[in-house]
């Protein structure tokens, strides 16, 4: 998930590639909601020019290396179980609920200059991870490599995810640049989602649904029959409790534990979208 094309795959509406019409401003509403808990938020002012330029990092990752927020600690014995594989570290986070620094800290004292950012998210999205290889590379503006030394490790069995179900990290001993890691745990009652789920996802509400081009109308009672109340957004414009019962919805994302994110128009979109695995 490197590529231009799958640059907003992480907010699309199904997990298939490809980039959905008008996500922009579906990432730009989520990019400027409030946290729901206090804590320190920064924001990167290349923001919206690194969705046209960072064409090799994932739009979650460029999403969640600008924020970060404070979770309770663990000790970090139960945080991190590191082992020594044939010249690599292989990583697996134990508590998706640890004080990131308690992970940096077990990380330097291997050597690594890895930062691990855990973010809200669904649980559909629990786990996943997106790995930034090269930070100084990134934050100069220039195109991260779309394969890196740090590589994620999947679980055993079948996974739903385009982007997989990794459970590790594979580094390697001499790993000597900048990197971020960035980790969905599970939000919290009332949390916001910083790593937002595509509304269509395996386990969303609108899995196998054919949602797009239908009228906000037909969506809303369907999305409140499955207890998720929407927001809506259209180009221009703020997210909004209500809309036009006879516009169209175009995509959509979720943004928290039954809240929903709508990108709606008074016509009709072309749209892409591949057929959903398993639907």
């Amino acid at each position: 998930m490197h590529d231009i094309d799958r640059l907003v795959a992480g907010i699309a509406p199904d997990p298939g590639p490809g980039r959905t019409p008008l996500a922009g401003e579906l990432l730009e509403e989520i990019t400027s909601l409030p946290p729901s808990e206090p804590g320190p938020r920064r924001r990167w002012p290349a923001m919206r020019r690194g969705v046209r330029r960072w064409v090799a990092v994932p739009v979650l990752a460029v999403l969640t290396a600008a924020l970060s927020f404070g979770v309770a600690q663990a000790p970090a014995s139960a945080a991190l179980d590191i082992e020594l594989v044939d010249g690599h570290y292989v990583i697996t986070v134990n508590d998706l609920m640890a004080d990131p620094e308690v992970y940096e800290a077990e990380l330097r004292a291997r050597g690594l200059d890895i930062a691990l950012r855990l973010v809200p998210t669904s649980a559909s999205l629990t786990g996943q991870m997106f790995v930034i290889n090269d930070l100084d590379l990134l934050r100069s503006g220039e195109p991260v490599p779309a394969e890196g030394p740090i590589a994620t490790i999947d679980g055993p069995g079948h996974c739903r995810r385009l982007t997989g179900c990794p459970v590790g990290l594979k580094v390697p001993v001499d790993f000597d640049k900048k990197a971020e890691v960035t980790l969905g745990r599970r939000a919290r009652p009332g949390e916001r989602y910083k790593m937002p789920p595509g509304i269509a996802m395996y386990g969303e509400p609108l899995h196998c649904v054919a949602y797009i081009n239908r009228t906000v109308a037909e969506i809303r009672t369907i999305l409140l029959d499955r207890g998720v109340t929407p927001s809506f957004i259209s180009p221009g414009q703020g997210s909004r409790p209500s809309a036009p019962g006879d516009w169209f919805v175009h995509d959509g994302v979720m943004a928290a534990d039954g809240q929903a994110l709508l990108l709606v128009g008074p016509e009709r979109r072309i749209s892409h979208h591949p057929p959903q695995p398993g639907c």
